[in-house]
């Protein structure tokens, strides 16, 4: 039985790595998509805020705390600020900061909610975390393109298209990974 229980926690170790890889390359999709279609971006994250106003309407009906849905539906409308640059963030604006602290703080509060009414099933408050708290700011920051990636003296350099965090981040990997190989080459 010790074997089988070994084996147990190696395939959830195994599904584990899997699963956060499939996550990281479905995010560099959606970021490869974003940057080939910005304005079509823009508008589907503008319909989703509505779309999750429609949800938390549906949710003051099924007797959820309304001051926590009124809080979560002003912090998807000021999420749907940082649409008006789009793609282009400043990361130090106090748009993006509140925004983020805004995801933080929605986050915990209805955290702290399904906590104290624990007659929630986990599917279902996964469900609304995901549709109804995570989906606009998780929209706007796979899309989102730092200001400073922009600039002219950017544009100057070798990459002459902007990207997006997500692809910046994989192609800074990739060229510490290739370097790491030409290391060892020599």
């Amino acid at each position: 039985m010790v074997f089988f229980k070994a084996l147990v926690v190696l395939g959830w170790i195994t599904f584990s790595v899997f699963l956060v890889f499939s996550i990281g390359c479905g995010l560099y999709v959606l970021s490869e998509w974003v940057e080939e279609y910005p304005r079509l971006t823009r508008r589907l994250i503008g319909y989703m805020v509505w779309g999750v106003d429609v949800i938390l309407l549906l949710m003051a009906i099924e007797g959820l705390s309304t001051w926590r849905l009124l809080v979560s539906a002003c912090a998807n409308h000021i999420y749907a600020l940082n649409l008006d640059s789009f793609p282009l963030v400043n990361l130090g604006g106090i748009r993006f900061l509140g925004s983020c602290s805004l995801a933080v703080g929605n986050h915990f509060l209805w955290f702290f909610y399904f906590i104290q009414n624990l007659t929630f099933a986990f599917g279902q408050v996964c469900s609304f975390m995901f549709f109804c708290i995570w989906l606009v700011p998780l929209a706007l920051f796979v899309s989102l393109v730092p200001a400073e990636t922009s600039l002219p003296s950017a544009r100057d350099s070798d990459r002459k298209n902007r990207q997006n965090m997500f692809k910046s981040l994989f192609s800074k990997l990739k060229q510490t990974d290739g370097e790491q190989q030409s290391l060892h080459v020599d």
